[in-house]
């Protein structure tokens, strides 16, 4: 299929109602995708009330986007971590913006403003975690996933051993590398589409309303 030919069969009512594509790729009309992805699209408007933008920008290749949303289900379901919610979105923001990655850094400042119920203090964090009080352990998280994401031949066994002398478990530690790794995948997938980040995140209303 040629470029234009491509470019002619995806969704493109952004580029014509003048406003920024959703994703460099398009995204794909909901009522060609498969039915393992057209579940995952209903389970999101049940959940949070809308499709995100991440989501649909995926959705291009349907498998791709079902991974993602698999792996992610598994490795956030409370009742497997070995971390707190708190702790996986404070993961979750130090390696989206170590990443430079403004789609997830919005997303999950969101949310670990929704578990920590301090919005302020989450905006921080994503603006720069160095300059802020954390406790022993977030400043361990933080440093960490930073190490990870930036250059992941530097962590050490020092870092490792620093988080068990703070109380986590190897299995937790293991989870934290995870967590940060997992980020640094859908990062690249979000920033190489240029996915835009949803209305919803600068109107003030909370993604379960």
């Amino acid at each position: 299929m040629s470029t234009l030919a491509l470019a002619e069969s995806l969704n493109t009512s952004d580029d014509i109602a003048g406003r920024e594509p959703v994703s460099r790729l398009g995204v794909p009309e909901e009522t060609r995708l498969p039915p393992h992805l057209a579940e995952i699209y209903a389970k999101f408007r049940r959940q949070y009330g809308f499709v995100p933008n991440w989501l649909a920008a995926l959705a291009i290749n349907p498998d791709t986007a079902y991974r993602l949303v698999t792996f992610y289900e598994h490795l956030f379901d409370p009742h497997r971590s070995h971390l707190t919610a708190a702790e996986r979105e404070l993961i979750a923001v130090v390696t989206s913006a170590a990443n430079n990655c403004s789609y997830c850094v919005f997303n999950h400042t969101q949310a670990l403003a929704k578990v920590t119920g301090d919005t302020v203090r989450a905006q921080r964090i994503a603006q720069g975690f160095h300059h802020v009080r954390l406790t022993a352990k977030e400043a361990a998280l933080a440093e960490l996933s930073e190490r990870l994401t930036r250059d992941a031949s530097s962590v050490r066994e020092e870092d490792l051993l620093r988080l068990r002398s703070i109380g986590f478990t190897p299995q937790a530690v293991t989870e934290v590398l995870e967590i940060s790794a997992f980020f640094n995948y859908a990062n690249r997938l979000t920033i190489a589409l240029n996915v835009v980040p949803d209305d919803r995140f600068f109107s003030g209303r909370d993604l379960d309303a």
